[in-house]
C-alpha cells in the first residue's frame, strides 16, 4: 500500500488459545525446539509494520534509485494478550527497530547497489517452519549487491548480561566483546526456463580480545577467537509450480551456532580451557520441497537436521550443567486443501527429535487440523488474510516430558490423560485449541 514515493507494508498475527482443559496456552510451542521448526500454529502474537520511502525513484527498474525502509517487531515481553483492557494486564508492549538502513540501487553501474543501517540479511526461508536458514544474518552492518553476488559487514553486540538469553560464553564481567563477520554469498542460474540454481555461501567470524583499557590488565579468558562457515543450496525448478531446496551448513569456532535452528552468530556450548572455542563445530542440513496438484491442494515439505559440537577440552562444561554436543532433528509435512476458493483447510504433521549431550533422546509427534478462511478466494497458500481455527495434538516421549523440552511442557506439566483432577501430573499428550488471524500485505 502506499502513493508513488511512499509504501507500507504490514505482517501480523493474533488469536487465542487453550489447552483441552482450559488454561491459556497462546504463545506455548510444543515443539521440542520452542519455536516453529515442527509446526509454527502456536506461536505467539506479533506484528511487524514496515515503512519505504523512495527517495530517488526510477522510472524503470535499470534506472538510479535511492530508498529507505524501516521496520518495527512489537509483541508481548512475556506472552498473554496482544492488547488487554487494564493497560495489557500490567506488562508493557515490546517495540525494536527490525530495519532501518538505506539503500542506493543501480550506483555507478548497472545492477550494482550498496546499503548501510539494520537490515534483513537473509533470502532462504521455510513457512510452515518460519525457518531462515543458510544465511541468516540479519543485522546491522553494511554491504553490497551486484547481480548475483551478495557482501557485507556486520556487527554484533555481546556483553555478560547476555548471558541469561544465550548459551555460555567467554565474558568477563563488565566487558563487553564485539564479533564482527564477513560474509558473502554467490548464485550460480542454469537450467534454462527450470531456473535451477546453486548458491554458495560463506562467512567469517573476528572476535577480538577483550581490553579495559591502556592502564587496565586484560581479563584472563578474554582471548580473540574466529570462526567460519561454508555453506550451499541446491534449487531445483520442478516444473508447474513445484520445487526442492537441498541446503548444508558447515560452522567451526565461535561461528558454531546451529543448535535448535540458531544463528552461526550464537556461539554454542563452553569453551576451551584456554577460553577459545577451537575444535567445535556444527552442521545444519535442510530439504525444503513444494508440489501443487492443480487447484486441489498444496503440499509443502521440510526435513531439517543440526549436530552442534562444543570446544574439544570444554571439561568445564559438564561442571556448569552445560551439554557438550546437541543433535536436533524434524520431519514435517503441510497439505492445504482448496475445497472451496474461500475455504482452505490444512492438514500438518511432524516427527522431531531431539538429544541434549548424553541425555535420552526425546521425540514428538504432532498432528495440526486447521480449517481456514480466505475471504479473497485466491488458490495460493500465500493468499492472506486467513482467519484459522486451530487444533493441534502432541504426543512426547516420557524422555521429552522429563527433561521438560518444550515450552508447553514447562508451562502446564501436561495433565494426566487418565486423571483429569490430577493437574501437574507428567503425561506424554498434549491438545491446543486455537482461533488465530494473520495478514500482510
Amino acid at each position: 500500500m502506499g502513493s508513488e514515493n511512499f509504501e507500507w507494508h504490514w505482517y501480523s498475527r493474533l488469536g487465542m488459545a487453550w489447552s483441552l482443559y482450559g488454561q491459556k496456552a497462546q504463545g506455548q510451542s510444543m515443539n521440542l525446539l520452542g519455536f516453529g521448526i515442527g509446526g509454527r500454529y502456536e506461536e505467539d502474537d506479533y506484528s511487524e509494520p514496515s515503512f519505504v520511502a523512495h527517495v530517488v525513484k526510477g522510472a524503470t527498474p535499470q534506472d538510479f534509485f535511492v530508498k529507505s525502509e524501516m521496520t518495527f517487531a512489537i509483541w508481548r515481553q512475556w506472552g498473554g494478550q496482544f492488547m488487554n483492557p487494564s493497560s495489557n494486564d500490567g506488562q508493557a508492549i515490546t517495540l525494536q527497530f527490525n530495519q532501518a538502513y538505506i539503500e542506493a540501487g543501480n550506483f555507478l553501474v548497472p545492477g550494482l547497489s550498496v546499503w548501510g543501517g539494520a537490515r534483513f540479511f537473509r533470502e532462504q526461508y521455510a513457512p510452515i517452519g518460519d525457518y531462515f536458514y543458510l544465511d541468516d544474518l540479519s543485522g546491522q552492518g553494511g554491504g553490497i549487491t551486484y547481480e548475483n553476488l551478495k557482501l557485507a559487514i556486520l556487527g554484533y553486540r555481546r556483553s555478560s548480561t547476555d548471558q541469561a538469553s544465550f548459551p555460555v560464553y567467554n565474558f568477563d564481567n563488565g566487558v563487553e566483546r564485539f564479533r564482527t563477520i564477513f560474509a558473502g554469498n554467490y548464485k550460480f542460474e542454469f537450467g534454462g526456463e527450470a531456473k535451477h540454481h546453486v548458491k554458495v555461501h560463506g562467512e567469517f567470524h573476528v572476535l577480538p580480545a577483550a581490553t579495559r583499557g591502556p592502564d587496565q590488565d586484560a581479563p584472563d579468558n578474554g582471548k580473540g577467537d574466529v570462526g567460519g562457515v561454508i555453506g550451499a543450496k541446491l534449487h531445483l525448478g520442478l516444473g508447474q509450480g513445484n520445487w526442492s531446496d537441498t541446503s548444508v551448513r558447515f560452522g567451526t569456532g565461535i561461528a558454531n551456532g546451529a543448535a535448535g535452528g540458531g544463528k552461526t552468530y550464537q556461539t554454542w556450548g563452553a569453551p576451551n580451557d584456554d577460553g577459545t572455542y577451537a575444535g567445535s563445530f556444527a552442521i545444519e542440513a535442510v530439504e525444503h520441497v513444494g508440489f501443487r496438484i492443480g487447484d486441489i491442494v498444496a503440499l509443502e515439505g521440510l526435513g531439517t537436521f543440526h549436530y552442534t559440537k562444543a570446544a574439544i577440552d570444554s571439561d568445564g562444561a559438564a561442571a556448569a550443567g552445560v551439554p557438550d554436543k546437541q543433535m536436533d532433528f524434524s520431519v514435517q509435512a503441510n497439505a492445504a486443501i482448496f475445497a472451496h476458493k474461500n475455504f482452505h483447510p490444512v492438514v500438518e504433521a511432524s516427527f522431531q527429535g531431539r538429544k541434549d549431550g548424553d541425555a535420552d533422546l526425546g521425540t514428538a509427534i504432532k498432528l495440526s487440523v486447521v480449517p481456514t478462511l480466505v475471504p479473497t478466494g485466491e488458490l495460493s497458500t500465500g493468499a492472506r488474510p486467513h482467519f484459522k481455527l486451530i487444533y493441534t495434538a502432541a504426543i512426547y516421549n516420557e524422555a521429552a516430558v522429563l527433561q521438560n523440552m518444550s515450552p508447553y511442557i514447562r508451562a502446564f506439566g501436561l495433565r494426566d490423560e487418565s486423571d483429569p483432577a490430577n493437574f501437574r501430573a507428567r503425561s506424554t499428550v498434549g491438545h491446543y485449541i486455537g482461533a488465530r488471524t494473520d495478514w500482510y500485505f
